[in-house]
């Protein structure tokens, strides 16, 4: 635990060393803040129909859809709330203003800030479900040039499925601005887990949906304790105009080490409450990841129309180790009481290692012409090789070089009302087999994607604006085959509609609104030899989310709520299961005051006020647990 006692004495020495300033993280409010209801996060604020693991029923992160600071990068490791401040989920018309979006959408991240004063930012706060958490961010100036952005933070976190881990972050991020126009931003976070249990994994097939189970209860042995580690570091560098061009790069290290793995799988479900338990034990395992980018741009105006060219050039290195796992049976056990089963031997088998190279050059054209509209034009070659080693089978190795391409088109029809459509092609990887699979952790192959979206954005009135589209997405459907192999079975199609309402209906009242009411669908051979039906496996076809803030009468306080619906969803591929639709509600109290002159926000917060109980579906018919109700109570100062 020598790491978790540096994280709290780091904190605490921050938390020390403080003076009075403007406020910085009290005025962290997702809702005031949000441009759409599409997905926004700050802190431990979220809010919107979508986010960094979920945008039109796909993964941004799997597919390599991430953005910091505006340029690519991968990132195989978590994100810390110590080196990043915020994230923003960019679809339909927000898209448009990046360099070579893809489909499923991109996540936008930015850095921490620091500015000309020097502030401390302490939370503390207990819950969601027990354990507490103490987060200290500071930003000092060091010279009239030069600043740093420092955190740390630890939390002892509890989860539905009754795993609750302790861990312990850090992050610095420097800004160096040595020239007008010019900005060196080198960064660097580290994520410690420690004593994490491995979440256990309800098991049905298409038998039906599991008994239920209790939550926050850990239903394994205490053995099977897991230990991650995940550090991201890079450097990010602006230059000032030369001859008129503009460059920026990013240079971006990401490395996820898991040092114990386990998969706790119960299937076989009994009226008696039992259950057969299968603990498949890893040996250390880790995904690394080197990328980058260097762009240029020239902007030439000419009146109203302003034209900008870009060059970029993007590059990966992605290396992985997996496999090696060994499956123990234990037979039948009860889930009604602690289960005690002791820790057999462990003998790993030869594991598995892949190694992904990609280099992609485009050239962009962004058009903009004042009070018209807008014209966005990309086009890219990228070189894609893949090489797999696997114990016992022969070096494979893919190599794809394709062509992809993004175009948009944005009209302003009125100073209130603007109409835009897209079309984009990408080329990205589909992650790895999920734990329930018989190649469980397997590296997926990379995949061509297809998107294209329209829709039209209204200012209603000043503070209230509405964004109305539709959208298609088509990729290569993966679901687990006849012998359970995780693999390539067909084509998926995601067609809906998507609406976003923002801002202040009325005084006092501020709301994100959102609805998508989508219709997915899976084609190929055996959909139509009806060896797996034609809904995709986890895809609701409709999701509504509402979240706000009201002013009360008191000077700072207001009441905080949000209501989160998701309709049914098809548990197995063979679509015989279904999971019932759920609307989850939540409330709370925020109270914005000074305590001796220091800004102050006190926060409490009830998720599921119902105590709904609900499954979330993880792979075809496997499922873990929802969060039941729960308070949290956090306290944020900057003094």
């Amino acid at each position: 635990m020598g790491w978790s006692w540096r994280g709290a004495a780091l904190a605490a020495a921050l938390a020390a060393w403080a003076a009075p300033a403007s406020a910085q993280r009290v005025n962290d409010n997702t809702v005031a803040t949000a441009e759409d209801a599409f997905g926004a996060s700050i802190g431990t604020e979220k809010v919107g129909l979508y986010s960094a693991s979920d945008v039109r029923g796909f993964s941004p992160v799997t597919a390599g859809n991430i953005r910091l600071e505006g340029l690519y990068v991968d990132r195989p490791a978590t994100f810390t709330d110590r080196l990043v401040e915020s994230n923003t989920v960019r679809v339909g018309l927000a898209a448009q203003n990046y360099l070579f979006p893809a489909p499923t959408g991109i996540v936008e991240y930015r850095l921490r800030r620091a500015g000309p004063d020097r502030i401390v930012s302490v939370l503390a706060g207990y819950g969601p479900m027990g354990g507490g958490r103490l987060e200290v961010d500071a930003q000092i100036p060091l010279a009239p040039n030069l600043s740093l952005a420092a955190g740390a933070a630890i939390f002892e976190h509890e989860y539905a499925n009754g795993v609750d881990p302790l861990a312990v972050s850090y992050g610095l991020v420097a800004r160096w601005k040595p020239a007008p126009g010019a900005e060196v931003i080198p960064f660097w976070s580290r994520i410690d887990d420690y004593d994490r249990e491995a979440a256990p994994l309800y098991v049905t097939g298409s038998t039906g949906l599991p008994p239920r189970v209790s939550r926050r209860r850990y239903p394994g042995p205490v053995w099977p304790d897991q230990r991650n580690v995940s550090n991201n570091y890079g450097l990010l560098a602006r230059g000032p105009s030369f001859l008129g061009v503009q460059v920026a790069a990013i240079l971006f290290r990401s490395e996820n080490q898991v040092r114990a793995n386990y998969a706790e799988v119960f299937s076989e479900f009994g009226p008696d409450g039992t259950a057969r338990l299968r603990i498949n034990r890893d040996p250390s395992q880790g995904t690394d990841a080197t990328s980058g980018e260097l762009r240029a741009s020239r902007t030439f105006t000419d009146g109203d129309l302003r034209h900008t060219v870009y060059a970029s050039l993007r590059g990966r290195r992605r290396e992985a180790a997996y496999g090696g796992g060994v499956a123990t049976e234990f037979g039948r056990v009860s889930l009604l009481a602690p289960i005690t089963v002791a820790q057999p031997a462990f003998t790993p088998r030869p594991g598995s290692t892949d190694r992904v190279d990609q280099w992609t050059g485009g050239v962009a054209y962004e058009g903009r012409w004042r009070g018209r509209g807008s014209l966005n034009l990309g086009l890219q070659r990228t070189d894609y090789r893949k090489r797999v080693a696997r114990p016992g089978v022969a070096r494979s190795e893919t190599h794809d070089p394709t062509w992809l391409y993004n175009g948009a088109l944005a009209v302003e029809l009125r100073p209130d009302l603007a109409a835009y459509g897209s079309v984009t092609r990408g080329l990205e990887e589909s992650g790895a087999a999920p734990d329930s699979a018989a190649n469980r952790g397997e590296a997926l192959p990379a995949i061509l994607t297809d998107q294209w979206d329209a829709g039209v954005r209204w200012v209603v009135a000043r503070d209230l604006r509405l964004v109305a589209g539709v959208f298609q997405v088509e990729k290569p459907y993966f679901s687990p085959d006849d012998a359970n192999v995780f693999r390539e079975l067909g084509q998926v199609r995601h067609r809906g509609v998507e609406l976003s309402l923002t801002g202040q209906p009325a005084k006092g009242l501020t709301v994100v609104g959102g609805v998508v009411l989508m219709q997915p669908r899976v084609t190929g051979d055996p959909v139509d030899e009806g060896r797996i039906g034609r809904r995709p496996v986890g895809q609701a076809r409709r999701v509504v989310t509402l979240s706000g803030t009201y002013a009360l009468p008191p000077p700072g306080l207001s009441l905080t709520f949000a209501a989160n619906h998701h309709g049914a969803r098809t548990g197995d591929q063979a679509n015989r299961v279904k999971v019932p639709a759920r609307t989850l509600l939540d409330a709370g109290l925020r109270y914005r005051f000074e305590a001796a002159g220091t800004p102050a926000l006190l926060r409490f917060q009830v998720t599921n006020l119902t105590n709904a109980f609900d499954w979330k579906v993880v792979s075809s018919g496997a499922y873990e647990v929802n969060q039941p109700r729960t308070f949290s109570l956090f306290l944020t100062m900057d003094f």
